[in-house]
């Protein structure tokens, strides 16, 4: 714990900053236009890329985005309803398997035609398709990657999730789309679980809810695509690699935390209906869910570094942007063509 405070208190202090400060006091025409999210993440993109953050604080921060934003997911759960996450999950179902069967196909074949290494292709196609990074480390001992392959991934993953923050948002404003046709859009086209939450969220309150549930239904996919892809290489090289992988570890187990928490709601709406502490208490969880999230976009950009980006290349970021860009038409495609 004592590792992990330091970080953990810069990026809350850069998250309460972000939310109740800055975020006050931009207001145009009565109207506060910039999400505190993004302005979490701005912040700690600034911080780390001026005066920089040491190394002694990277514990925490690394735990403020892994383990604080998985707390306020699950607190989330309690912003809606059992039913209609179970209705969302469902809907977006199709939407979701058909990206990701596609994400991975068309950033291999992208990364072969420019000459990556097929374990590169595969784990850029895998972060796009999943969930970013997490999905990338997941993957990497099922098919033997190099670290290098790894770190590229990831770096090529990052890049575009964070433009995708900021792009999203307006493209979805110009476009007019809807709460649940945003929130699906971002749950299945942004890479990583802190992205879709920061893009949603900057949208609009219901599609961040939209968007989080979308993501999660997307990241239980990660252990049954992990196995296939160990399956996969271990028949190529004739050798075991999926047996290296602890599929129960992987599983995103938060999502059965988010889930109860909807289960809760449901059951608490019923028993207390008109209760006064039953709304405090929701509301309170809501302040807290809404806090742990800036903390951890805070968290998003402290460990976002441009200088290092730099030194991976051109190929990798050309794969991941030319996969961005098709991912996000042909999920936009099939919200439209299903009617959602």
């Amino acid at each position: 714990m004592k590792n992990i405070f330091k970080g953990l208190v810069l990026a809350a202090i850069l998250g309460f900053i972000s939310e109740y400060v800055i975020h006050n006091l931009i207001v145009i025409g009565g109207q506060k236009p910039v999400s505190g999210v993004i302005i979490a993440i701005l912040l700690g993109i600034l911080v780390k890329n001026t005066v920089g953050v040491r190394d002694t604080y990277l514990p925490g921060i690394n735990f403020a985005l892994k383990k604080i934003l998985k707390l306020a997911i699950i607190l989330l759960g309690l912003n809606l309803s059992f039913y209609a996450v179970i209705t969302t999950g469902a809907k977006a179902l199709t939407i979701i398997i058909i990206c990701v069967l596609f994400a991975i196909t068309i950033t291999f074949l992208i990364g072969k035609k420019l000459g990556l290494p097929d374990k590169l292709a595969v784990l850029i196609g895998v972060g796009t398709a999943i969930c970013g990074s997490t999905a990338i480390v997941a993957a990497s001992p099922a098919i033997d990657a190099r670290d290098e392959e790894v770190t590229f991934s990831v770096a090529t993953i990052t890049l575009f999730g964070i433009l995708a923050i900021f792009i999203y948002p307006i493209l979805g404003k110009i476009m007019l789309l809807s709460n649940m046709q945003f929130g699906t859009w971002a749950g299945t086209a942004v890479h990583e679980t802190a992205q879709v939450i920061a893009a949603g969220f900057a949208y609009s309150d219901a599609a961040g809810k939209i968007a989080t549930v979308v993501k999660l239904t997307r990241t239980v996919l990660l252990a049954p695509l992990v196995f296939i892809l160990g399956v996969i290489y271990s028949k190529k090289q004739k050798a075991a690699g999926a047996q290296n992988v602890n599929y129960f570890s992987i599983f995103p187990w938060f999502v059965v935390g988010f889930v109860a928490m909807a289960a809760l709601r449901t059951f608490g709406d019923n028993l207390f209906t008109g209760s006064s502490q039953w709304s405090y208490f929701l509301s309170k969880a809501s302040d807290l869910a809404k806090f742990l999230i800036v903390t951890a976009m805070a968290g998003v950009g402290l460990l976002t570094n441009f200088s290092e980006m730099k030194r991976i290349g051109v190929k990798p970021f050309i794969v991941g942007l030319v996969a961005s860009l098709i991912m996000a038409v042909f999920s936009l495609t099939l919200i439209f063509a299903l009617g959602i």
